[in-house]
């Protein structure tokens, strides 16, 4: 299996190539030739990790079957507290929860972070390279910790993960601001995420920067969902799932997922283009709803104020993997490649809305707690804002059969909101809510936030958009 830029044919990688890089040199990001069709029955009496190797097989093709196995069985093992990994939750007959929040940082990110690292030491053996990398990486809340954790210790590799100013939950800050690694850093930037994201970008592609770090013998790479190495592991949890909800192969599933930077319900859609059976895929968005105008009208403006809301990690305009299910649609890098210079110039593009094949809705933010509530009520289950926003989308929609609502985030990432959520009175501090939450959850706190609370936080390192390789550069000398 080669890769190819969206945005040019001349570059050509391999999967260690297209892992190791990140982002094209043209700036685009790397997809698959080609996707193989497949019966997925013949998986269904398969684990989590054997599904996870099946999967990395047809896709990772200069990894030996050995190199695969080593990535499966670190990257999803003790580090998750259940051995589903992925476990489902029944709110009724026909609507399951996919709980993805049960790794070490209690987001979907871990899904795929825990299991990007370990592609990276085996991407870097084939490859036979022995520099350094640095990873940037822009976050809207959960990609930074999830990095910090795969990544934290691994011998060559730093990580300069950059998140909004006053942009992510103050849980969320408090997990990027506490580790015990010197080779992963957090710093809160001006700006928004599309910021963080767009001077990340900018970094990767600054020729000056990069012959910087190769006279020093380090490379520069992505954690972010730009890079095709987070991507393939986002795939495993819907075949799994899918597998897990039928009652036979072949019946219809449609799944809701809430979505910001498009990385996680592209996953799924290209589930769908190998041939699993699912039915409708339905973008769930909150109030920053230019995603679902998009998929509605064709029409994609970014020119607009981004708005702070309750479900953080959602907070975003200019949505990376929208580049690659545009080139999924069309196959065309000289089309995709222009409307990524017009979004640059102009912020905004037009795309033909007949060929766009996702469904979409949005919630505003008292639907969002208007959900959390009612669910509770109603099932006794307790909901994190992002997940609230699918739910809230599935039952606006017109929607029928059985249906999958794919949960993003530990509802103690949000204590604040699900508390407010359900009318409570609460502390004003993190760990009150924390502790409140889980009175009313009735479960032993998961062991990730024990061990947060037994950390002391790092004071919050600020940066304006123009100390970001001054950041960098106190990071490299520190490792």
């Amino acid at each position: 299996m080669r890769y190819f830029s969206t945005r040019s044919k001349n570059y050509i990688a391999t999967a260690s190539e297209a892992i190791l890089a990140g982002i094209a040199p043209d700036g685009g990001l790397f997809v698959p030739e080609s996707f193989p069709r497949l019966d997925f029955s013949a998986w269904s009496r398969n684990s989590y990790r054997e599904i996870a190797e099946k999967l990395f097989a047809l896709f990772l093709t200069d990894f030996s079957p050995t190199a695969i196995q080593r990535v499966v069985e670190k990257s999803y093992a003790a580090n998750f507290d259940t051995p589903e990994i992925t476990p489902l939750h029944w709110l009724d007959d026909n609507t399951a929860v996919l709980e993805l929040w049960h790794g070490p940082t209690l987001a979907f990110k871990d899904l795929a972070l825990q299991c990007l690292p370990n592609l990276f030491d085996e991407a870097k053996i084939i490859q036979q390279i022995e520099e350094r990398f640095l990873i940037l990486t822009a976050t809207s809340g959960d990609t930074g910790k999830a990095a910090m954790s795969g990544f934290s210790g691994k011998d060559g590799s730093l990580v300069a993960v950059f998140y909004p100013n006053n942009g992510v939950s103050t849980f969320q800050e408090r997990q990027m601001l506490t580790t015990t690694s010197t080779n992963v850093r957090a710093f809160a930037m001006e700006g928004n995420f599309d910021d963080c994201q767009r001077s990340v970008k900018a970094l990767m592609q600054d020729v000056s920067f990069l012959a910087r770090l190769k006279e020093r013998s380090i490379r520069l790479t992505s954690a972010n969902s730009i890079n095709i190495g987070r991507l393939l592991p986002q795939m495993v949890y819907y075949i799994y799932a899918y597998l897990q909800t039928v009652d036979k192969y072949g019946d219809p599933l449609s799944v809701v997922v809430p979505s910001g930077n498009v990385g996680n319900i592209l996953a799924a859609r290209y589930c769908k283009e190998m041939g699993l059976p699912l039915d409708r895929i339905h973008l769930a968005a909150n109030s920053n709803k230019v995603l679902h105008e998009f998929l509605s009208t064709g029409i994609y403006d970014a020119n607009r104020e981004l708005l702070k809301t309750t479900s953080p990690s959602m907070d975003i305009l200019i949505a990376s993997n929208m580049e690659r299910y545009l080139h999924l649609l069309t196959g065309d890098c000289t089309y995709i490649n222009d409307l990524m210079k017009a979004l640059k110039t102009d912020g905004c593009f037009s795309f033909d809305a007949s060929l766009l094949d996702l469904y979409s809705s949005w919630a505003t933010e008292d639907q969002v707690f208007t959900t959390i509530r009612r669910v509770y009520v109603d099932y006794g289950y307790v909901l994190d804002p992002h997940t609230a926003v699918a739910v809230f989308s599935a039952s606006d929609s017109n929607m029928s059969g059985r249906r999958l609502i794919v949960s993003t985030a530990s509802p103690y990432k949000f204590a604040e909101t699900v508390l407010s959520s359900l009318r409570q009175d609460f502390p004003a501090d993190d760990k009150g809510q924390i502790l409140q939450l889980q009175k009313i959850l009735g479960t032993p706190l998961p062991r990730p936030i024990e061990e947060l609370w037994s950390n002391q936080p790092e004071d919050k390192h600020y940066l304006l958009p123009a100390q970001i390789e001054a950041a960098i550069e106190e990071l490299i000398g520190a490792n």
